[in-house]
């Protein structure tokens, strides 16, 4: 009997065989760790409590994965981490200052240098420094928002130039869907803050899980430049489920907890940090307060503290203004403060609530305000998001800090269309409350600098885009 030999079925049964035998030489090789690499196992937790004057909630943060498990990473993700230790720099004020003779030095952002030099041509040795609109001190370091505020305070006053600029670390939360607010004010703040801490909770102020946005928006090599990026700290703060709906429905407890808990842990990460650096403490991101204010706190000392920063009140965008004027908000303080008084917790809140008329109690804690309804302290940018977002973040919102008061308000009426009406016309989120029409032409204080710089890509912030009106205010 005669058998034909399919030679091309035994060459494809002999390489399938040789496929097989490579996988499993592959497993049997592979380093151990590579399998269960990518396990999962509970991690171990700590509590931290919400603080309040009555009671206290406890809450459980997932512990940081420590040093040694992280540096099984070698690979730079992008942004710093718990495991990572920041050393804060160490720079001289010089790079801030002109040398124009042996006894006069001009702050160079506040000084009109070449005017100066000008009109002191003929008389160098008793030149004086020659101030931009808005700056005043004898070096013109004093922005006006400063300026102003020593004047309100009705102090003597008399600030000291530093022989080294004191390091700012700035800590906020990022609460919910606010991380086009969280970006430009990472990009404001960058060539003044040294170290930013920012802590991201899995859940909302009422209680329930939501995805980590800024982590994932940081993925994004494109989010922000490197230089910003190095001196990031995130925390993601994971709660567990067990914790009380009532406390985490508390939402001024909720915030105060995770922005005390932030610095906390971000302290625990900074090498080099100095009792007279300076701690400016944000509620959310939200608030962006001066940059010029931050400079003059770096570079000088002399002034009383804790600061508080009165903010421009905006709403939807910059193009509207709450007709309550401004909002106070937690400030800064020196970390040698915060823990001879504070008890190492940024613990002053005196911020005034949404919808709640300014009042002296509320800034009686604090020794200097920065800002005033003419020129302010930062922007506080409420409900600067897209009509989905702020539907969204509703939902998200306990009713005890809503703008909207639900037992009136059908809430089958708050969708994307609703609130696109509002903003189109100019109503806060109440419905009734009407808003002011801010113009960047008529408006010194209109938006902040890198928003403006960079329209293009904040231009919902920047232009009413709803609005059913012939203005392109």
């Amino acid at each position: 009997m005669y058998y034909r030999v399919d030679f091309k079925l035994c060459m494809l049964w002999i390489l399938l065989v040789l496929q097989v035998l490579l996988v499993i030489y592959y497993l049997l090789m592979a380093p151990s760790s590579y399998m269960f690499e990518h396990s999962t196992s509970t991690p171990k937790e700590h509590e931290f409590p919400f603080y309040s004057s009555s009671k206290s909630y406890p809450i459980k943060f997932v512990a940081p994965s420590s040093p040694k498990t992280a540096s099984h990473h070698k690979e730079w993700q992008g942004y710093l981490t718990e495991a990572n230790r920041l050393p804060l720099p160490n720079i001289m004020t010089s790079n801030y200052f002109v040398k124009l003779n042996n006894e006069t030095e001009c702050f160079v952002l506040g000084t009109d240098v070449g005017y100066t030099k000008r009109r002191h041509a003929r008389h160098m040795d008793s030149t004086r420094c020659e101030c931009k609109k808005g700056w005043h001190g004898k070096d013109c370091g004093q922005p006006e928002v400063i300026w102003r505020a020593f004047i309100a305070s009705r102090q003597k006053i008399i600030p000291r130039r530093r022989s080294r600029p004191r390091r700012i670390i700035h800590g906020f939360p990022v609460i919910g869907l606010e991380t086009t607010l969280a970006e430009i004010k990472l990009q404001e703040l960058a060539d003044v803050v040294d170290c930013f801490i920012v802590a991201e909770s899995n859940r909302t102020a009422t209680g329930h899980f939501k995805p980590l946005n800024f982590r994932d928006k940081l993925q994004d090599k494109e989010f922000l430049p490197d230089d910003i990026r190095q001196k990031l700290l995130y925390i993601p703060l994971s709660i567990s489920s067990y914790t009380s709906s009532k406390a985490v429905n508390h939402s001024g407890i909720y915030s105060k907890s995770i922005r005390r808990y932030l610095w906390l842990r971000g302290k625990a990460a900074l090498t080099n940090l100095r009792s007279d650096d300076l701690y400016v403490d944000s509620t959310d991101a939200f608030e962006i307060p001066n940059p010029k204010a931050l400079l003059f706190f770096k570079l000088y000392d002399g002034w009383p503290q804790p600061v508080a920063f009165r903010l421009r009140w905006s709403a939807y965008g910059f193009f509207w203004q709450h007709p309550k004027k401004t909002v106070t908000t937690p400030g800064a303080y020196t970390v040698g403060v915060m823990e001879d008084i504070f008890h190492n917790a940024a613990r002053i809140s005196g911020n005034v609530i949404p919808g709640v008329e300014e009042s002296d109690v509320s800034l009686s804690v604090y020794e200097l305000v920065v800002g005033d309804l003419n020129h302010y302290g930062g922007w506080y940018c409420s409900w600067c998001l897209q009509p989905n977002d702020i539907v969204t973040m509703l939902q998200w919102t306990p009713h005890d800090n809503s703008p909207i008061n639900w037992e009136k308000v059908s809430s089958k009426k708050i969708d994307t269309s609703y609130i696109e009406d509002l903003i189109g016309v100019g109503l806060w989120l109440d419905g009734v409350t009407g808003l002011i029409r801010k113009s960047y032409y008529r408006d010194l204080y209109f938006a902040p600098e890198y928003v403006v710089n960079n329209t293009w890509k904040y231009d919902f912030l920047y232009t009413n885009f709803y609005n059913k009106l012939d203005y392109n205010g």
